[in-house]
Formats: structure tokens, C-alpha cells, sequence
């Protein structure tokens, strides 16, 4: 049933309308499969070769940013980068892709035949100019080759015929036919010559450099060549680029961090060994060891002292009191005895002249008495005694005196030792302020020669095992002829296939619509 002019078709009907240019769709469908799966099967196939490395930290502490990652919404903030980022960064720099395109000839592309490179060309990289262009080599009856260039400026003029076994310089580039293609070669070979940023580009579309997720130091390498075996040697060639550029960076920043830090220890030992040489020479020279408990001892021996001076001033007083006493009734003859006062004075009591004294006094007033019964004061032996008994009174009066004056000069001496203790005690605090400041000059130089050593034998065990920081996990293999990374042949027919059918309805509905709008 027709839908009334002027108002719109419904979708089954619109649909049904469609369907009836069945054989339109099914000739925009089949030529659509049949272009992609031409392409499919006549595209020039790459295989992919993959490398998988470890990367280790240099650090054994994990680094700030470790911690912060793992913190919800830091990896957002960009504070998720770790060193790990830093040494992708290195594999995927120009430096480690010159390298490889000057090692791999990378500037050379081998266009027919493209799945045996190394069969048909060798190629070394002269300097870094640039060239661009292209060759065609034609295979003659002789086993040598016709030399055609196309686009190819600056390089002067090729050779005509180029024989297996020769060398020819095309710009920066010495190309060289191998000896086998003298038995045997392909009848054309195409090469395309590159500029060293065409060169880049390339390598940014078929290189693939990733780390794996779940927070791994495992780096994935992959490149993808029509040649399965020049792949994987690319891959090769990068791996050993970068490993030869770590080590080599590692080496030189760890030997110059060496070298700084032996020559910051080497003056910190010497500011070290000066400043305990300074703080020993102040010590002897102010005679200090530790100036806090020095001073704490010299104020209790400043007291002992002071109180010895009370004791023996006290003594001294009593004593010249007691003799000023006895030469009073001594001199007025009221007290034959009084010098006999001597021997009750404390100090002098255990004093051994006065006992012997004392004894002998004794021992002549009993003589004397026992004369003096018999005797009258005219006898001569009577008078002996009495002689010798004031001789011995008179000594006895000496001995004190002697002691008096000993008292004095002991008195006179320690009061000298006091004010010398005193004068000591109050250049302490200078002293000490000076030794404070020694003591922690030569403390802050020791803490940092301390850290400076272990420092040093961080790097050095560092620059010992530098060889480990990166390691190969897997090498570059060379694909399986049947496993092509591109193109996968089922995945393309069915995406053939949908397209075709997708592009039917769209070419069926579109003539559709332009019939309903004449």
C-alpha cells in the first residue's frame, strides 16, 4: 500500500521500499567485501617483535611520589609520575631512536621485496644529513643490476649498473649489494629513501613502548616491520641502546658524585681534624676537660677551703688569747703553772713535743717535791730542778708560740688558695662559653663527615650494582610467518562484510530518499 502523497512513510514501509533495489544493495555489498578483502589479502603484512624489560628503581626507599600515588585522586592531579615515567621517557627519546635509525639503517625503506631485508641490501650511516628519494634496481642476464633514481637531489649522479658485492654512496648513506645476489635475487628491488624526520614518524607509527598495569616495573617494547627478522632486530638494537645509555649515564653521574663526595669528605676530615685540634689545645692551655662538673668541683673545694680557713682562724684566735693570758700571770708570778695552760688547748692536747714536755715537768715537780721534804731551797740539787723545771715551762711556752705563727702562715696561705680558686672560677664561664663553642664545632663537622662517609659508600655500592637496574625479561623474537600483526585477514573479512552491508543500506537508503523528494 502506497503512503498518501505529502505524508511521510513509515519505517516499514520506507524498509520495504528499500529492499526492493535488492539487486543495488547486493552489488554495493559485494563490491565492498570484495575491495577490503582484496586489500586484506594483497596488503604487505607486518609482524610485530616485542621486548619486555624490568626497570628498577636506583632508590631502595621508595620515592614521595610512590606514597602519594597510591592516595585516591592523586594519579588525576598528575602526582602519580615516578622515575619509572622518567626512564620510558629516556626509551622513547630521539637520542635512543637516532641511535637505532643509524644502527638499523632505518632511513632505507626496503619496498619489494619487503619481508627479506637483509637479503638484498646493507646498509651504514655516513653523518646525519638528510636524503629523500627513491631506487629501482632491475636484475640483468649477468647477476648485476640497472640502476634507476627518482627524486633523488643532491647526491650527485648514480652509477648505471651496480654489481652484488659493491658499495655505493647515495648522500650520507653507503648502500652495499650483498655477495649472495650474485647466485640469485629478486628481479626488481625498491628502496625508498627517508629524511631523519619522515624516519621518526615512521618509527612513532609502527614502535610501541608501554608499561604494564597493576603497577609493575615491566616496560613493553614492540615494533612492526613487513620483515619478521628486521623487527625483532630493531627491537634488539633499542633495548641495547638504552641499556648501554643507562649504564653509561649511570656510570658518569655515579663516578662524579663519587669523586665530589671524596673530595667534601676528604676537606670535611680536614676541618674535622682541625677542630679537635683547636678544642685539645684549649683544653690543655685552660686545663678543662668538661667546664660544667670543673666548676661544679671547684665551688666545693672553694667551700672546703673557706671552711678550713674558719676552722683555723677560730683555732688561731683561741690560741693567741691563751698565750697573751699566760704571758700576763707568767709575768706577774701569780701562777707558777700558767705556761702548763698549754697542754689543755684542743689542737695542742695530741701534740707530741708538748706530752714529752708535759711528762718531763711531771716527772721533775715530783723529784722536786720529794727533795724538798730533806732539802732546804739553798741546796744546790733543788735548785737544779727548779732551774730545769722553768727551762721546760719556758719551752713549753715556745711550742705555742711556734704553733701560733704555723696557724698564721697556714692562714695566710689558704686565704692566697681561695682567691685563686676564686679567679679560676670566675674565668669558667668564659671558659666554658669558648668550649661550648669548640665542642660544637667539632660535633657539627663529625655529624657531617659521618653523613658524607655514608653517602659515599651508598654510591659506591650503588655504582657496583648499576648493572642491575635495568634487566631483559624477555628478548625480541622473531614473529611466526603465520601470525601477522597486521593484517589480521578473519578480523578484516567480517569488518568487510559489515561494512558492505552497512554501506548497502546507506547507498539504498540515500537513493531512496532522493527519489521520494523528486
Amino acid at each position: 500500500m502506497e503512503p498518501i502523497r505529502g505524508t511521510d512513510p513509515t519505517l516499514r514501509q520506507l524498509l520495504r521500499r528499500i529492499a526492493r533495489r535488492r539487486r543495488l544493495l547486493l552489488a554495493v555489498a559485494v563490491a565492498t567485501f570484495v575491495v577490503v578483502a582484496a586489500w586484506t589479502l594483497l596488503a604487505t603484512p607486518r609482524y610485530e617483535s616485542t621486548a619486555v624489560l624490568r626497570i628498577e628503581s636506583k632508590s631502595a626507599i621508595p620515592s614521595l611520589s610512590d606514597a602519594v600515588k597510591e592516595l585516591p585522586g592523586m594519579g588525576l592531579a598528575g602526582l602519580a609520575k615516578d622515575e619509572l615515567d622518567t626512564d620510558i621517557g629516556v626509551l622513547k627519546s630521539s637520542r635512543i631512536a637516532d641511535a637505532t635509525i643509524d644502527a638499523m639503517g632505518l632511513a632505507v625503506q626496503v619496498k619489494q621485496p619487503a619481508e627479506d631485508r637483509a637479503r638484498v641490501i646493507r646498509v651504514r650511516v655516513l653523518d646525519s644529513s638528510d636524503v629523500e628519494g627513491k631506487i629501482t634496481l632491475s636484475r640483468r642476464d649477468d647477476g648485476r643490476y640497472d640502476v634507476e633514481s627518482d627524486d633523488l637531489e643532491g647526491v650527485g649522479k648514480l652509477p648505471a649498473v651496480w654489481a652484488p658485492g659493491d658499495s655505493l654512496r647515495v648522500g650520507s648513506l653507503m648502500l652495499a649489494l650483498p655477495e649472495n645476489l650474485r647466485a640469485g635475487g629478486p628481479s626488481t628491488i625498491k628502496l625508498r629513501l627517508l629524511p631523519r624526520y619522515k624516519v621518526h614518524k615512521l618509527l612513532d607509527r609502527r614502535l610501541t613502548i608501554r608499561k604494564q598495569e597493576g603497577g609493575s616495573r615491566l616496560v613493553e617494547v614492540s615494533f612492526a616491520d613487513p620483515d619478521r627478522r628486521f623487527a625483532a632486530q630493531v627491537v634488539g638494537v633499542m633495548v641495547r641502546e638504552y641499556v648501554t645509555y643507562m649504564l653509561q649515564t649511570d656510570e658518569h653521574d655515579e663516578t662524579a658524585q663519587i669523586r665530589e663526595l671524596r673530595a667534601a669528605l676528604g676537606t670535611t676530615a680536614v676541618r674535622l681534624a682541625t677542630a679537635e685540634e683547636q678544642l685539645r689545645r684549649f683544653q690543655q692551655r685552660a686545663r678543662v676537660v668538661l667546664p660544667t662538673e670543673q666548676a661544679e668541683e671547684q665551688v666545693k673545694r672553694i667551700a672546703a677551703v673557706e671552711s678550713r680557713i674558719d676552722a683555723i682562724r677560730i683555732e688561731r684566735n683561741g690560741l693567741a688569747r691563751l698565750l697573751e693570758l699566760i704571758r700576763s700571770r707568767s709575768a706577774s708570778g701569780g701562777d707558777p703553772a700558767a705556761y702548763r695552760q698549754l697542754a689543755t688547748f684542743p689542737s695542742l692536747v695530741g701534740n707530741r713535743a708538748i706530752q714529752d714536755v708535759l711528762a718531763a715537768l711531771t716527772d721533775l715537780e715530783s723529784k722536786r717535791s720529794a727533795l724538798a721534804v730533806t732539802r732546804t731551797e739553798a741546796n744546790v740539787e733543788l735548785q737544779q730542778i727548779t732551774s730545769r723545771i722553768a727551762d721546760l715551762d719556758r719551752q713549753l711556752y715556745r711550742l705555742g708560740s711556734q704553733y701560733l705563727e704555723s696557724l698564721d702562715q697556714q692562714l695566710t696561705s689558704t686565704t692566697r688558695t681561695v682567691g685563686t680558686l676564686n679567679d679560676t672560677l670566675v674565668a669558667l664561664p668564659a671558659t666554658s662559653l669558648q668550649y661550648a663553642r669548640l665542642a660544637r664545632d667539632r660535633t657539627i663537622l663529625d655529624s657531617e663527615y659521618v653523613a658524607l662517609y655514608k653517602q659515599l659508600k651508598i654510591t659506591e655500592l650503588q655504582d657496583v650494582l648499576r648493572k642491575e637496574k635495568v634487566k631483559v625479561v624477555d628478548p625480541p623474537r622473531v614473529a611466526n610467518a603465520d601470525d601477522p600483526e597486521f593484517p589480521k585477514r578473519t578480523v578484516q573479512l567480517v569488518l568487510g562484510l559489515v561494512l558492505g552491508i552497512v554501506l548497502a543500506f546507506a547507498v539504498g537508503l540515500g537513493v531512496e530518499l532522493w527519489t521520494e523528494a523528486d
